[in-house]
């Protein structure tokens, strides 16, 4: 498994930054009836954070699950600019729209492996605070949250199809969108 966290340069870093904030309010505004938080409190219940607990990992490592099971995500607009600047930025690879998401504060994605599609992933985050959502993913036994910071934070991942399978999850106690792609290299085709 390798996971990268901005590990871009910082020109290329800027210019995704750039794309994102530029049309941020608009992402925003596609989704108006689902930013009311009392919509949310109905979807992820008292015990949201339970479907990305160790515990709750614990019950479905043994037969792995390529989707979330459980999750309180919507779908949304992805930002214009995007996928033309990170196209520029990853030339060698085709890039494909794998899901641009809302997580809303107690918003969450549980824990699931992608290990049908073992194409790299991409991850564009916007959160509106610091430190106050994440990826979490479990290594060589132990489980990590990375946080992510205001505003931008990018991602790269690779998925195995065999064990040890990276399994992984979201949760946001903020705001959060995200912008994911696989990556497929030019030379595979799709």
């Amino acid at each position: 498994m390798t996971f990268y966290k901005d590990f871009l340069p910082s020109q290329q870093f800027k210019l995704i930054e750039e794309a994102v904030n530029k049309n941020i309010e608009e992402v925003k505004a596609s989704v108006p009836p689902l930013l009311n938080p009392k919509n949310y409190k109905k979807r992820s219940g008292p015990n949201w954070s339970n479907f990305i607990s160790e515990e709750y990992l614990q019950s479905l490592i043994a037969i792995p699950n390529p989707y979330a099971k459980k999750s309180n995500k919507m779908k949304v607009k992805t930002p214009s600019d995007l996928t033309n600047v990170l196209i520029n930025i990853f030339p060698e690879y085709k890039l494909k729209e794998s899901g641009y998401f809302y997580y809303p504060k107690e918003g969450f994605m549980g824990w699931h492996t992608n290990h049908n599609e073992t194409e790299d992933r991409l991850y564009i985050t916007f959160a509106e605070e610091d430190k106050q959502s994440f990826f979490r993913y479990y290594e060589n036994g132990s489980i990590i949250t990375d946080y992510d910071n205001k505003g931008i934070t990018i991602r790269r991942f690779s998925i195995p199809s065999k064990p040890p399978y990276f399994w992984h999850c979201v949760g946001s106690y903020c705001r959060r969108f995200s912008f994911g792609y696989k990556m497929f290299p030019i030379s595979k085709k799709i």
